[in-house]
């Protein structure tokens, strides 16, 4: 299979992915990271304080997906008729919004199996999650090329299509997490994880571009390529379906990952924590195939029309063999290797009472070697054990009108959590660029200390206790008698 063969097809599916994951329902877990009372947002932030003794996923544990177009809105690529009320396409506006390089991101997450449990001032936990990410990266002169054609403004200029380029991964994580209240102001943690990988298709690199000359219009290639793949059949092949569960207990393509947090508390009011996550890396082993491009530069002038009704039936092998031999490639089956996509958190939290609360949140990512920063601020409200709210608005990846809600609620053993970090996107899809939902359920038991302590609040006078209070009352007040007095009686 040729790279373009290999690209061609995977990007299809991908496309394929996203397009319905986007219709259905689909930025980062701010929300997640507000509710810090969620034993799931320790995946966020290791060093979060634990207050639950005993924390078991359900069959339906934590569920995260996440869909981000950083180049265009459907509702910005479209503009009115001025026939009538109607809307139509415009590629002028599309490409208005669009940088020179833009993303397709897809992300999803499901936790396997997931456990917690306190002891003492110390937090132990286990969880398996099977993680899938994409990224397609596409130069805004390629949307030209696909709807205006290599005239108008490319017209004796250089079309780049540098940087294009697919990136898949998929693994099984297995952690093991371990957490401490140092004192109390200060919670560390730490998580390290075993990964076993599924698939993967790096894109190392790209570089090319099509010239038009404004005069003769000759075309002229140039560009380098380099893809690394492994095991990427399901992606590749229609007829062989997605499956990691084969991958839970093959540790072919290895890998090992870790997470760092922290929580400070400074005062009754303020707080701060950091955590950086995914610091790792996966050895890809098994059914590699590597392609590597060597510089081209390749100038085509058209064809003689004389010649080519002469011998119609040698042209066209004759066109075949000279592309073949410009655009040679080397293929090996060499292991690499590719690094997770390490996430960082930095916020602050300010107490107004003992109910409400506001965060403020930074967030980075890096994706081989690009960066994607984002922000958060949010309200949230925290009733006791039994309710968690929260509400943000954030900003990440050129996207600025994300407006988030989350909440988790306990009923006895069993707490329900469910959030999205743009709600705007659920209720107009067509205006987002980013759209997302996580949610799940677990069964946990509470402090005990929390049991002891609201058992005494709100246990009732007894008579037996206000006489030992009276007696006590009495005590004092012959201490206090003044002995010179008592003589004189």
């Amino acid at each position: 299979m040729t790279a373009y063969l290999l690209f061609k097809k995977s990007l299809f599916s991908i496309i394929i992915i996203i397009g319905f994951t986007f219709s259905s329902f689909a930025q980062k877990n701010f929300s997640l990271y507000h509710l810090q009372q969620t034993n799931q947002a320790n995946y966020l932030n290791p060093g979060f304080k634990q207050d639950n003794r005993v924390y078991v996923s359900l069959p339906i544990g934590f569920q995260n997906l996440s869909i981000m177009n950083s180049g265009f809105t459907i509702n910005r690529a479209t503009e009115s008729r001025s026939q009538d009320d109607s809307l139509q396409f415009s590629s002028k506006l599309l490409l208005t919004d669009m940088k020179d390089l833009n993303y397709l991101n897809f992300e999803m997450s499901n936790e396997i199996f997931g456990f917690g449990l306190k002891v003492k001032n110390n937090y132990f936990s286990l969880n398996v999650t099977n993680r899938f990410q994409t990224r397609f990266n596409y130069p805004k002169d390629l949307v030209e090329l696909a709807l205006d054609g290599n005239g108008n403004d490319l017209l004796g200029e250089r079309a780049s299509l540098d940087g294009i380029g697919l990136n898949l991964t998929s693994y099984v994580e297995y952690g093991i997490g371990f957490n401490r209240d140092v004192n109390d102001k200060l919670t560390v943690g730490g998580r390290l994880k075993l990964l076993s990988g599924v698939a993967n298709i790096n894109t190392v690199k790209t570089e090319l571009g099509l010239t038009t000359d404004a005069t003769t219009f000759g075309l002229t290639i140039d560009g380098s390529s380099e893809i690394n793949s492994s095991n990427i059949s399901p992606f590749s092949d229609s007829t062989v379906e997605y499956n990691p569960f084969p991958s839970l207990f093959n540790f072919s393509n290895l890998g090992f990952g870790i997470d760092l947090g922290a929580n400070y508390t400074l005062n009754e009011k303020v707080s701060f924590n950091a955590s950086i996550l995914d610091l790792g890396v996966i050895k890809w082993k098994t059914n590699v195939s590597n392609y590597v491009s060597e510089n081209i530069n390749y100038s085509f002038n058209g064809i003689d029309l004389n010649q080519a009704l002469d011998s119609v039936n040698s042209i066209g092998s004759d066109l075949s063999d000279t592309l073949q031999s410009v655009f040679k490639q080397e293929e090996n089956s060499n292991a690499y290797s590719t690094a997770l996509r390490t996430k960082f958190y930095l916020g602050t939290k300010y107490k107004f009472t003992e109910v409400f609360s506001s965060s403020l949140l930074l967030y980075n990512e890096i994706i081989g070697q690009k960066y994607n920063f984002g922000a958060s601020v949010s309200g949230n409200i925290q009733l006791k054990k039994w309710l968690g709210l929260t509400v943000n608005y954030s900003t990440y990846g050129r996207s600025f009108n994300n407006v988030g809600f989350g909440l988790n609620l306990k009923g006895g053993p069993i707490q329900f959590y469910g959030m999205t970090d743009n709600i705007v996107a659920i209720l107009s899809p067509t205006s987002a660029k980013h759209v997302h939902v996580s949610f799940g359920m677990s069964v946990v038991i509470g402090s005990k200390k929390d049991k002891v302590a609201d058992k005494v609040k709100d246990a009732p006078k007894t008579p037996k206790a206000k006489k030992v209070k009276q007696v006590e009352k009495e005590e004092e007040e012959v201490e206090t008698v003044d002995p010179v007095q008592t003589q004189e009686k």
